[in-house]
């Protein structure tokens, strides 16, 4: 905190600062705004001190049983104290008082008065007399730094004098630094300032040393004969030759080694006497046709950028497939390039190469509508491969019915079947039975036709043959026909 004067700050009694002040001056009971905590109303009629209307301090209580502060007590009253109250009471935790300058302290109303001794946020007169008041804590800095009454010593001297005369002494002090009174801007001691301007001071005016005619100060003219003098000799940086300055101007106009940018505004610098060359092989804003045959003309710089990046004849390789094509024919080729990314055609939101769009329609796509695994057996929907297996969920009893009616319908073919081939078989029997007949009632024949009737045993034996094949496989079918018919059984059970 700055130093204020006495007018503006007071002086403070730091223990009495916890204290309720009366309009007299006096201080009497404890404050109640620096406890941590504010009191009920019970606390406050328990602790509260009727007559400052602050906590109760050194509590008393009289005769007729009212308690009050020991300061609050009257003349000639009688009065006996409460250790085990005021014991309590400097138990409750209370802020310092000065907790709106910045004190940060916590602690009970019982060492509350002791912190105050020490807090550095109570104000105080300055110890040197000076007049000032200020908290405790800016003492030191006061006293060291700020206070009109400390000793100090002159820095250009060293000898000490109250701060509040130095200023007079400063005015005469022989070793004090001054600015020069030309304002050449040098400092120095008062006493040397004679010396200085004789000498050394480079405002003094003087003449030319070139003679070209100028009178001007010592530091003009020290920048004057190197910088701006025009008879001063200089090097022209282009070709390192020397002339006075005044004929530098002319030289520039015709040196061969200047700086010049090319005629073309390609940006490039050169040396005037290389203009001719870089026009000829290495200016970037010279036209010529494009490499490529493209049949572009533009610029040196422009083709650059041309036969890599824009020309319609130029080299690519397709990103997709790593196969060269030039860039005017790149589009026709993406067009039906095998490796391009496209979107499934069913719309199923899967990219892919294009030479794998049928391979996957065929075995992926779940757009693609497909036969139901049950078709052999005359499901007839056709659904997509996404809906597949709900499709199976939904539809498993049906299934089950067409699976079932199907393996009916074979029973009943294998049924059928097995009545033609015992009618074939009865048939034949008959036959062979017309034959015997022929065979008998032709007796007399039977010798002239031993040779037909021996390639008739022959084939009837064959016949046999065959109807005993006939017989094993009718048992065969039998034997199906009745694992079918368990199968059916456990079919209706489970549809059951």
């Amino acid at each position: 905190m700055a130093a204020k004067r006495d007018n503006e700050l007071q002086p403070e009694l730091g223990r009495s600062l916890c204290r309720v002040r009366t309009e007299e001056g006096n201080y009497r009971g404890y404050k109640k705004d620096i406890l941590t905590e504010n009191l009920s109303e019970r606390d406050n009629a328990v602790f509260a001190c009727p007559r400052c209307k602050g906590i109760l301090r050194e509590l008393c209580i009289s005769t007729d049983g009212e308690q009050f502060c020991s300061c609050c007590k009257k003349e000639r009253e009688q009065t006996h104290p409460n250790i085990h109250v005021n014991n309590m009471i400097l138990c409750f935790k209370c802020y310092c008082p000065l907790i709106s300058r910045g004190c940060d302290w916590l602690g009970t109303l019982g060492d509350c008065e002791n912190h105050l001794d020490t807090c550095g946020y109570v104000q105080e007169m300055c110890k040197l007399k000076c007049g000032v008041v200020l908290q405790r804590n800016d003492h030191v800095t006061h006293e060291k730094e700020n206070c009109v009454q400390r000793i100090v010593k002159c820095e250009h001297c060293e000898k000490n004098f109250k701060f509040c005369e130095l200023t007079e002494h400063l005015d005469v002090c022989p070793k004090i630094k001054v600015l020069c009174e030309l304002k050449c801007g040098l400092v120095m001691c008062r006493d040397k300032v004679a010396q200085h301007l004789e000498k050394e001071c480079g405002q003094v005016e003087e003449n030319c040393e070139l003679g070209c005619g100028m009178k001007l100060t010592r530091d003009e003219l020290r920048i004057h004969v190197t910088d701006n003098c025009v008879q001063r000799v200089v090097t022209c940086e282009h070709c390192d030759k020397n002339f006075k300055f005044c004929e530098l101007t002319e030289h520039l106009d015709v040196c061969p080694k200047i700086k010049v940018l090319c005629e073309l505004k390609c940006g490039l610098v050169m040396c005037r006497d290389k203009v001719a060359q870089h026009l000829e092989k290495e200016c970037g804003q010279v036209e010529e046709n494009c490499e490529l045959g493209c049949g572009m003309k533009l610029t040196r710089d422009e083709l650059r950028i041309h036969v890599t990046d824009n020309c319609v004849q130029r080299v690519v390789t397709c990103e997709h497939c790593d196969k060269n094509f030039k860039f005017c024919e790149l589009t026709e080729h993406l067009d039906v390039c095998p490796k391009v990314e496209v979107s499934c055609k069913l719309k199923c939101g899967v990219v892919m190469c294009r030479d794998k769009v049928i391979e996957h329609i065929d075995r992926d796509c779940k757009e693609k509508e497909i036969e139901c695994p049950f078709a052999k057996y005359k499901c007839v929907k056709l659904i997509k491969r996404q809906y597949l297996d709900t499709h199976l969920e939904e539809k498993e009893t049906e299934h089950l019915k067409l699976k079932l009616d199907a393996i009916e319908d074979i029973v009943v073919k294998q049924s059928e079947l097995i009545e033609k081939q015992n009618k074939t078989i009865a048939d034949q029997g008959l036959m062979i039975t017309k034959q015997n007949e022929t065979i008998t009632g032709q007796g007399d024949m039977v010798t002239k036709q031993n040779e037909t009737i021996t390639g008739q045993g022959r084939m009837i034996r064959k016949q046999n043959e065959t109807i005993a094949s006939q017989g094993d496989m009718i048992i065969k079918q039998n034997r199906k026909i009745e694992t079918m018919s368990q199968e059916i059984g456990s079919l209706n059970k489970n549809a059951k």
